[in-house]
């Protein structure tokens, strides 16, 4: 019996910090978003960013991680190109700070 109440509350706390993650992703998106600003194409990826920042947001862990898979095994060279424009992003964004 103890260790099921150990274990629920380890699930529970599991679950608050995965909680806690995933709006800490959402507003560095949504950080980085408004951080990128002017122009047509830079408008239009801080909207991308926007909507998975939203999705992130109400999807859960393995959802998120589920379409990510799908979406990199359909496409490596995208998610290659999107990884390394993503990680100069925040690159920049960390770094600016």
């Amino acid at each position: 019996m103890a260790d099921e109440t150990i274990s629920a509350r380890n699930a529970y706390e599991l679950q608050a910090e995965v909680d806690r993650s995933r709006e800490s992703a959402a507003r560095l998106l949504d950080t980085l978003a408004q951080k990128i600003g002017a122009n047509r194409a830079v408008r239009t990826a801080a909207t991308s960013v926007q909507r998975a920042a939203h999705y992130v947001q109400a999807h859960s862990l393995k959802d998120v991680a589920t379409g990510l898979e799908q979406a990199v095994r359909s496409q490596p060279a995208a998610s290659l190109a999107i990884a390394a424009v993503a990680g100069f992003l925040i690159g920049r964004a960390v770094r600016s700070r």
